[in-house]
């Protein structure tokens, strides 16, 4: 009779290195996951920034009204909902539009505010003088000719309907970008509310 034949030794190496290619071959799919999760989280997170400063930017159009600061007021609203871990000079332009009470924005009743790194506009709110990176691009919602009046203003039947839509260039934050392509993607959240009456 034979003794038996003990391979415990032999099967202990085979197992070591079959655990290290399967470790080789699934931590980059692991690494690859957890990139992709890091970056949906800032993205995701970006997605709901512009949202909350596109909302709340309508909010306080709504209740300037045709103040001659209001756009002053909605851009510095804008900047200050975009900090980090976003970054405002990622933003690209602030419209303010005029829209029926479905929404739909009126033909020609926009003003464009281009984010730029060389103009600045004049802003004096509450007795403090200040600046904000904009330059005015089209103007032809102007802030004089909005109304927020019971009974109407001049081709406003009552209080206007005013929305504003954010623009900002979201850029990747994790090497993740290179598997999809490209450098990041510009995105876009607009709110519109009626304006609070004056009279």
């Amino acid at each position: 009779m034979r003794p038996p034949v003990i391979f415990s030794r032999k099967r202990g190496r085979d197992q070591s290195g079959q655990t290290l290619i399967e470790f080789a071959l699934v931590f980059p799919l692991f690494w690859l996951v957890l990139i992709g999760l890091i970056e949906f989280s800032f993205a995701f997170q970006s997605v709901l920034a512009v949202s909350f400063a596109s909302r709340n930017a309508a909010v306080i159009a709504a209740e300037a009204g045709s103040d001659l600061m209001a756009d002053c007021s909605i851009l510095r609203s804008v900047e200050s909902d975009l900090r980090a871990p976003n970054s405002t000079a990622q933003i690209q332009t602030v419209d303010i539009y005029w829209t029926d009470s479905n929404g739909v924005v009126k033909t020609n009743a926009t003003t464009t505010y281009t984010r730029s790194t060389s103009a600045t506009i004049p802003c004096f709110i509450n007795n403090v003088n200040f600046t904000e990176p904009y330059s005015l691009g089209v103007n032809n919602y102007p802030m004089a000719s909005r109304c927020a009046t019971r009974t109407g203003c001049a081709g406003h039947p009552g209080p206007d309907t005013v929305g504003v839509k954010v623009t900002y260039r979201y850029l990747y934050h994790t090497p993740y970008g290179t598997v999809l392509g490209g450098t990041g993607w510009t995105m876009d959240r607009a709110s519109e509310m009626r304006m609070e009456p004056h009279q």
